[in-house]
């Protein structure tokens, strides 16, 4: 029995999760996105930890492979998140939803993100994961450096980042078993954080400890600055260059 779908089959399924996630009520679309910004903030911790106690290229590799660990369970236990509901555009191309959902939709995703990384950020911060001043000196360079690119350079890096983070949602439709479905998001995550791209619903939770908890500074303003730019560049991949190129190759025949 064939365990994974043809890439036609799976530019079907990509269809019809946009097309299902375009009749989530609007608070159940946040609800979802409260999840996913749980799971990803909480897999940032973890690659945070990696990266200061092991140190090196060692470090980042084991960060980068636990990371992954978000998007599963985004994935596979119920969870939403921005970057992979960016690819409903696809749905909304085939007339299978309005554009006023669509846009709803991202929307109310972003703001669950951003309202479960806050959370995260905090709880952890009370649970004492940033009581070593070096730790938390560490987790201030990573948010200070994130928010000092450039408009151009977050707009470019967010736009790497959802081609790998957008395609791994694309990629786990395509098996049917579970360790497939792992698998198929494990790899292209793991490459993302590799490269260092800009993923913002994980950054939501990175400025949020660098600023509202350790006092970092920079201001209000540079983030959301920052935020503009990288959900340009993950819009940009994951609802443009992933489902327009896979449409054109797949679903115009």
């Amino acid at each position: 029995m064939k365990v994974y779908l043809t890439n036609k089959e799976t530019t079907e399924q990509v269809l019809l999760l946009g097309e299902n996630k375009g009749h989530y009520t609007f608070s159940k679309t946040v609800l979802l996105g409260v999840m996913g910004g749980i799971y990803i903030a909480l897999s940032a911790l973890g690659n945070l930890i990696a990266n200061f106690t092991i140190g090196g290229g060692a470090g980042k590799f084991i960060g980068a492979a636990v990371f992954p660990t978000g998007l599963m369970l985004v994935v596979l236990v119920g969870g939403s998140l921005f970057t992979g509901d960016c690819l409903g555009l696809l749905a909304f191309t085939k007339g299978k939803v309005e554009k006023t959902t669509y846009i709803s939709n991202l929307s109310a995703v972003w703001l669950g993100n951003f309202l479960g990384s806050i959370f995260i950020a905090y709880m952890t911060y009370l649970a004492g994961n940033y009581s070593s001043a070096e730790f938390s000196k560490y987790v201030v360079g990573v948010a200070q450096h994130k928010v000092h690119l450039t408009f151009v350079e977050a707009i470019a890096s967010g736009f790497l980042c959802n081609i790998l983070v957008a395609i791994a949602v694309w990629f786990a439709l395509a098996a049917k078993d579970l360790a497939g479905k792992i698998l198929a998001i494990w790899f292209p995550i793991m490459l993302f954080i590799l490269g260092g791209f800009q993923h913002v619903v994980a950054n939501m939770y990175y400025l949020s400890i660098g600023k509202i908890l350790l006092h970092s500074a920079y201001s209000p303003t540079e983030m959301g600055i920052h935020f503009l730019a990288v959900t340009i560049g993950n819009f940009i991949s994951g609802a443009l260059f992933l489902p327009l190129i896979y449409k054109k190759l797949y679903m115009n025949d």
